[in-house]
């Protein structure tokens, strides 16, 4: 059953659109750098490549990163911490650098990015790392378009799995897949994460990811396929097996006086004492021949717009907040949705998944007990639930 799909373009003010590449140890990144490059220049399309500093420190003379990491933490935690420094200069040349050619669409791809130290750190040791580089977890986390995590060949494809063309690479094909697990679990609760698994052939698997990254730049037009699903009673959150990132989300719908059939939300995500703010606009894509399409576009906006925003609340829509609990199960991103206000929406209990492709396999975790899908239930969108009776 075909999920909701929303095209239309996607943006972040003015800022050039920002991905990552991650994943496990052999997964295929370095190969995705030049074949996004390539493929994405066909479509007119520029890409800066901010190489992964992991490698240009390890190979740079830090050779010995595994005995450092075991018998040396101190000398580990500051290598450590410069490829993180590296990572956030390269990452600000390359925008510097795209900034440089308005006139042509760019996108700045990074292979990995500051989330990933947190994979071969301590939670405490990740935390002490984001202070001393002055670094906020919305910022580490949340101000990419879209994360891609390409799963190691490790896992699903073990025969492909080789130590031999990256002389940075020590792991074992368990200990990749360990460090994959690890990867992945660092990016649950960024509100793109996709995953590209290897139920495919290699080829195939770059062709799935150019798809999806072609989506997230609108190529021909971004498009978002949902699908959503009520609970029959609430679920046991500490049962879920795999990591889980807790996000309380604030949904303000604004006042539309250009057109009736057109909504405007304002969108506070928090997490800890940190928080982004999101101004999307949607509306019905009259003429598409499609159900379920809408137009949309998304912008970060500061924390004093938010404000100021929210004083134009549409006075027929009530403000939605609701504790969004992201994990990953069996290769697919949940995200699944407590509403705590209004009122009358207290007892109800929502899962999402955005997929890939519309024709995705989708395996529904099975300690989550579903009463029926509501993807195409007008009643279950947010704008709906929000109306004040």
């Amino acid at each position: 059953m075909p999920g909701i799909i929303l095209i239309g373009e996607k943006r972040r003010m003015q800022k050039v659109p920002e991905i990552v590449l991650t994943g496990g140890p052999c997964s295929g990144k370095t190969t995705a750098e030049t074949y996004l490059s390539e493929k994405l220049r066909d479509k007119g399309i520029r890409a800066f490549l901010a190489s992964e500093s992991a490698t240009m420190i390890i190979t740079g003379g830090v050779h010995d990163i595994v005995r450092l990491a075991r018998e040396d933490r101190p000398k580990y935690l500051h290598a450590e911490k410069q490829m993180v420094l590296l990572h956030l200069d390269l990452r600000r040349r390359f925008n510097q650098l795209a900034k440089g050619f308005p006139e042509e669409k760019r996108v700045v791809i990074c292979n990995r990015s500051v989330m990933d130290a947190a994979a071969y750190m301590t939670e405490e040791e990740f935390k002490a790392l984001l202070e001393d580089c002055g670094i906020p977890l919305s910022e580490a986390r949340d101000s990419f378009d879209a994360i891609f995590h390409l799963v190691t060949a490790a896992k699903g494809a073990e025969r492909f799995y080789t130590k031999e063309n990256n002389p940075a690479r020590y792991e074992s094909a368990e200990e990749a897949r360990e460090a994959d697990e690890r990867t992945l679990a660092a990016w649950i609760g960024h509100p793109h994460l996709k995953i590209i698994d290897n139920s495919t052939g290699f080829e195939q698997k770059m062709k799935r990811l150019l798809s999806a990254v072609c989506r997230v730049l609108g190529i021909p037009a971004s498009i978002e396929i949902e699908r959503k699903f009520l609970l029959s009673r609430p679920p046991f959150i500490p049962s879920i097996p795999s990591r889980v990132q807790k996000v309380s989300i604030e949904q303000v719908y604004l006042i539309s006086a250009k057109n009736p059939d057109e909504s405007i939300r304002i969108r506070k995500r928090s997490q800890g004492d940190y928080s982004v703010y999101y101004k999307t606009r949607k509306s019905d894509a009259a003429g598409q021949g499609i159900a379920n399409v809408r137009q949309e576009t998304e912008s970060v906006i500061k924390a004093m717009d938010y404000l100021h925003l929210k004083t134009f609340q549409d006075p027929r829509i009530d403000i939605i907040r609701k504790n969004r609990y992201c994990f990953v199960y069996n290769n697919q991103y949940f995200e699944l949705d407590e509403f705590t206000e209004p009122k009358h929406l207290r007892s109800l209990w929502l899962l999402e998944i955005e997929l890939t492709e519309e024709n995705d396999r989708l395996e529904l975790p099975p300690f989550i007990q579903i009463e029926r899908e509501v993807t195409n239930e007008r009643a279950y969108t947010n704008y709906e639930l929000a109306k004040i009776p």
